[in-house]
């Protein structure tokens, strides 16, 4: 599927983030604790005019259930909140984040082409086991990656970008925090669900390059019983006429899934590259490491990509769900007929009854034309 790195204009609403839902902004008097947090109420807004700050709020997950819900944030309000000018946009060179135990995935997006879902339904919209429009992935096909975390622990992200390499976000635009929490058989949460973010920034003037966001998904993928050990790739290339960094990448599948590979392409060839091309590697569905610079800054050659692969083995569903609920799904959202139903795992949201083979890819300088297939 392409990325879309060329943006639509968003129209800002008349309705601010202060006061709303559960969305909450702060300014903060006083920079973030110098320990590390591990806890998203104590994760402290960056000082006054160096960066902005976003928080879910504290709420239940009850057993047996996935609670995804949308935090829709106005960056012009974010800015005001932070003490930053409201009409210029924010370079963003540091991400925090902080999450409680539990979480399946948090993913930050720009707010591009409205469908179901978009900041005028609310600044929260919540979304339970698969129902409410935070659970469709249509409604945000187009809408940039700005940061993710897919581990299911006590996760802590704390990144800077290179020097000179930034995220710069409009003032007009709106950002979308997605966060989701399973409390079922595969997954659990042992005490609610949070998530803090900051986004720290710097002078116009220091920016050299913009990042770039890729947020790959192979949607066909198929783990059924007869074919219980499937391997599923797809090449994302860069339509760049020069170099590009990856500075970030973190893959995410489900309890399914057994080995999550990502390698550097020649945007051409159709085998899966060398052994000696890969960045990175998971073989952990439900902590899968994220990694990033320093430590990460993989060159891509011109006209090149990167290659992911999605390795699984089939596993007998809940016996609250059974094969019969699977096939029940396949026949609904695939138009599946019963003579080819077989058990099978499709790409979805829910732990129990889907999965996932999705890349999260950080580069710069940012491309306009990025093609998956």
């Amino acid at each position: 599927m392409p990325s879309t790195s060329s943006f639509f204009v968003v129209v800002p609403l008349a309705m601010t983030v202060l006061g709303l839902g559960g969305a909450c902004t702060s300014a903060g008097a006083g920079p973030a604790d110098a320990a590390e947090p591990t806890d998203p109420v104590d994760l402290g807004p960056p000082p006054s005019g160096q960066g902005v700050h976003m928080t879910t709020g504290a709420f239940d997950v009850p057993a047996g259930t996935e609670i995804q819900d949308c935090y829709f944030f106005q960056v012009s309000a974010l800015e005001q909140a932070a003490g930053l000018p409201t009409t210029q946009p924010i370079d963003v060179h540091r991400v925090q984040i902080v999450q409680k135990a539990g979480t399946h995935h948090m993913n930050l997006f720009r707010v591009r082409t409205i469908v179901n879902l978009g900041p005028a339904g609310g600044a929260v919209q919540t979304g339970t086991n698969g129902s409410g429009q935070c659970f469709n992935s249509a409604n945000w096909a187009d809408w940039p990656l700005v940061a993710n975390m897919q581990q299911g622990g006590v996760e802590v992200q704390d990144w800077s970008y290179p020097d000179g390499v930034a995220n710069e976000i409009e003032p007009t635009e709106w950002l979308m925090l997605q966060t989701h929490y399973v409390n079922a058989s595969t997954q659990t949460t042992p005490g609610g669900g949070e998530v803090a973010v900051n986004l720290w920034t710097i002078p116009a003037d220091q920016v050299t390059a913009q990042i770039g966001t890729l947020f790959a998904t192979d949607q066909n993928i198929r783990i059924c019983q007869s074919n219980p050990t499937p391997t599923y790739t797809q090449g994302c290339q860069f339509n760049s006429p020069t170099p590009v960094t990856i500075i970030g990448a973190n893959g995410h599948f489900h309890s399914r899934g057994t080995e999550f590979d990502m390698y550097v392409w020649d945007g051409t060839s159709t085998t899966t590259p060398a052994p000696s091309a890969r960045f990175y590697q998971s073989l952990s569905w439900d902590n899968p490491p994220m990694l990033h610079s320093p430590q990460l800054e993989q060159t891509v050659p011109a006209m090149g990509g990167v290659f992911y692969s999605c390795a699984y083995q089939w596993q007998p569903p809940p016996s609250s769900i059974g094969c019969a609920g699977l096939n029940m799904l396949d026949q609904t959202k695939h138009m599946t007929p019963p003579a080819q139903q077989d058990c099978c795992y499709t790409f979805g949201p829910i732990v129990d009854k889907n999965e996932h083979c999705n890349a999260f890819i950080y580069y710069y300088p940012k491309v306009d034309n990025v093609m998956c297939q």
